[in-house]
């Protein structure tokens, strides 16, 4: 395992190891060793450092360079595809369009309208 993942991403996270571990039930000590490499991954504790950064196993151990899992890829094109009409209207937008489109989103979000 790449000995900085786990730590890369608490840290990402402003967590001190002692925080994660209350988060994931996972020893201040444990979470030392691993980041340290003193200790191999158990695969229960990849499944739930995983869940908890919410990124791929094959992230976690450094074997891709993916933080998603599959069907968070899978969520994320099916989203483009619903919005890709929107997208590419948008994209053909000058500076200006692009702009005020923002500003009326960010008012909508404001408001609270759906």
């Amino acid at each position: 395992m790449r000995e900085n993942r786990v730590k890369e991403l608490r840290e990402s996270m402003h967590l001190s190891q002692e925080r994660l571990g209350e988060y994931t039930n996972i020893s201040q000590q444990v979470i030392s060793k691993i980041e340290r490499c003193d200790s191999r991954l158990t695969k229960e504790n990849m499944i739930i450092l995983a869940d908890f950064f919410q990124v791929s196993t094959d992230y976690l151990l450094g074997r891709s360079g993916c933080k998603r899992t599959i069907e968070q890829e899978m969520e994320m094109l099916n989203k483009f595809e619903l919005y890709d009409e929107f997208i590419q209207a948008y994209v053909k937008l000058g500076e200006k369009g692009r702009t005020l489109i923002r500003r009326i989103a960010d008012m909508m979000i404001e408001l609270g309208l759906d």
